[in-house]
């Protein structure tokens, strides 16, 4: 036999054996599938005669036929003229609230003129469109009167509209304190975030101005440094002492048993060391001063404010009730009146 003929027999004896070894191969996969087939089946058939399983099924298909005919309905009237919405007629409402007279009428103005400035380049869109709502809340927040945009309400035409509106939710900042500097006093809120409003440091001034309050607001003294651009925050350990006094007096309403006017600093350092911590030097605290017309010539000598507490000197609440009782006995009130220890 020749050497090309043998080698043919060979390949087709190599080939048959390839077949039947595939050929036993797959007829074991097939009976491993075996019971996992019929398993299929008898899931199959609970499925199919299970209630439940049928109602989730078809709230689930429900579900889907909603979402796309929702879909289908949001893009049919994404094209309508009346659901598209101009940016710069967006519905505005700044009341600040803690104001009143005309004091409020000239904030409200100039607050919402600000607002539409920052939305007046902003193109028109569908009001289902969810990167305007995105733009819009990015926008109004930057306005320094500005804390948070909630949320944006949309108004869909009715009778007698003849387009879609959008209506922000504002969380607007409110004063805390009027910060003492060399010709102004400048606003800050609670969380120490600069207001853009001033007010000139003079009597008649501050005087015409707390005038249109509708809550005391108080002068802070002894804050040192230059205060930073509107609607940054003033990281100075001094104003977060006076914050931290003011928010102590109105929870504790001591306005009502003794209205005090300023909060003056007396040797409070304006930065902590590496560690976060506040070295006072001996004396340096917090001095409340009453209103004149009330106690005249009376200092209040608090001590460490809450926010730098010293284990040296009672707590806030020990201060309070010991304020409190000095105040029963209108006889002992005048000149300065200590709170740091017991004793005095």
């Amino acid at each position: 036999m020749s050497r090309r003929r043998t080698r043919k027999v060979k390949t087709r004896a190599r080939k048959s054996t390839g077949r039947m070894q595939l050929g036993r191969r797959l007829a074991d996969m097939a009976g491993m599938l075996a019971p996992l087939r019929a398993l299929a089946a008898r899931a199959a058939a609970w499925a199919w005669h299970s209630r439940n399983v049928r109602r989730c099924a078809g709230l689930a298909g429900g579900a889907a036929a909603i979402a796309v005919l929702s879909w289908i309905m949001l893009g049919s009237l994404g094209r309508d003229a009346r659901y598209t919405v101009d940016p710069a007629r967006i519905e505005l409402a700044a009341e600040p609230s803690w104001a009143t007279g005309e004091l409020a009428a000239r904030l409200r103005h100039s607050m919402e003129e600000d607002l539409r400035a920052e939305l007046s380049d902003l193109p028109s869109a569908s009001a289902f469109d969810e990167a305007l709502m995105q733009q819009v809340s990015e926008r109004l927040a930057r306005n320094p009167w500005v804390a948070g945009v909630p949320r944006i309400e949309r108004r869909f035409p009715a009778a007698g509209d003849d387009h879609a509106r959008l209506m922000p939710v504002l969380q607007l900042r409110r004063p805390a304190l009027l910060v003492e500097c060399r010709e102004r006093y400048v606003l800050v809120d609670g969380e120490g975030v600069v207001l853009p409003l001033t007010v000139p440091r003079d009597a008649e001034e501050l005087r015409d101005f707390r005038a249109q309050l509708n809550a005391p607001l108080r002068v802070a003294r002894g804050v040192t440094g230059d205060a930073p651009q509107p609607g940054n925050q003033w990281a100075n350990e001094q104003l977060a002492a006076a914050l931290s006094m003011e928010r102590v007096m109105r929870r504790a309403r001591l306005d009502l048993s003794l209205p005090i006017d300023a909060i003056e600093l007396v040797s409070v350092p304006q930065k902590c060391d590496e560690r976060g911590r506040v070295h006072y030097p001996p004396g340096g605290g917090v001095v409340l001063v009453p209103d004149a017309r009330a106690l005249p010539d009376t200092r209040v000598i608090w001590g460490r404010p809450p926010v730098h507490a010293s284990t040296l000197e009672l707590s806030a609440n020990e201060k309070l009730d010991k304020l409190i009782k000095r105040l029963s006995q209108p006889d002992a009130l005048g000149g300065s009146i200590d709170l740091r220890t017991r004793n005095t």
